[in-house]
């Protein structure tokens, strides 16, 4: 089994910031992808999250990017729409994006109080997960399959990194939730993928 590494790549810099991609990663994993492509300043505590989901589990790599500006807004600095994002701008999601992952989740911010669990993965698959939030949170949740934060184009990152065409997990969260909740929120994933609902 080949070691997973962690690597950088410095994507943008600033008089008084960056914007900088990550991935954690062995070079063969096919099985988990998490993914927070607004870290940062850009939606706080997404990339934390990303990172913490990886932690937890056995063979997962990890692909974000972080923004970060002393003096200007990093949201509007660095947030691409997720199906603006491509390998041919970001060289380390280069390296996976061709490997069809068997489960990709990608955590996001919101700019209301509630959470959105999207993607274009099933249906059933984002009842199940609402459901165990709706448990673990304050805020209400809901599964989501139209609508801009639904996350279902196949030009989101989240679907076309998926094996097959079978879409991956999307998860829009208030700032409440990220601030507060995050870790209760990667717990529940976490239990979700070891009983193979994700």
């Amino acid at each position: 089994m080949t070691r997973a590494t962690f690597r950088s790549h410095r994507l943008e810099e600033t008089d008084t910031g960056h914007y900088t991609e990550l991935l954690y990663d062995d070079g063969t994993n096919d099985e988990v992808l998490v993914c927070a492509a607004h870290g940062g300043q850009v939606e706080p505590w997404t990339a934390e999250q990303a990172i913490d989901l990886t932690a937890r589990l056995p063979n997962a790599s990890c692909w974000a990017c972080l923004g970060y500006d002393d003096e200007r807004n990093s949201f509007e600095l660095w947030h691409p729409p997720s199906s603006d994002v491509s390998p041919d701008e970001y060289p380390l999601l280069g390296e996976i994006a061709d490997r069809g992952f068997e489960t990709v989740v990608s955590f996001h911010g919101l700019g209301d109080d509630r959470v959105l669990v999207g993607g274009a993965t099933d249906r059933e698959t984002k009842r199940r997960v609402s459901r165990r939030l709706s448990r673990c949170l304050s805020a209400p949740v809901e599964p989501v399959s139209s609508g801009p934060c639904a996350g279902v184009s196949p030009d989101n990152f989240v679907n076309w990194l998926a094996r097959d065409g079978a879409g991956g997990l999307q998860l829009e969260q208030s700032r409440a939730v990220r601030d507060d909740e995050r870790e209760a929120v990667v717990a529940a994933l976490a239990d979700l993928r070891t009983a193979g609902v994700l």
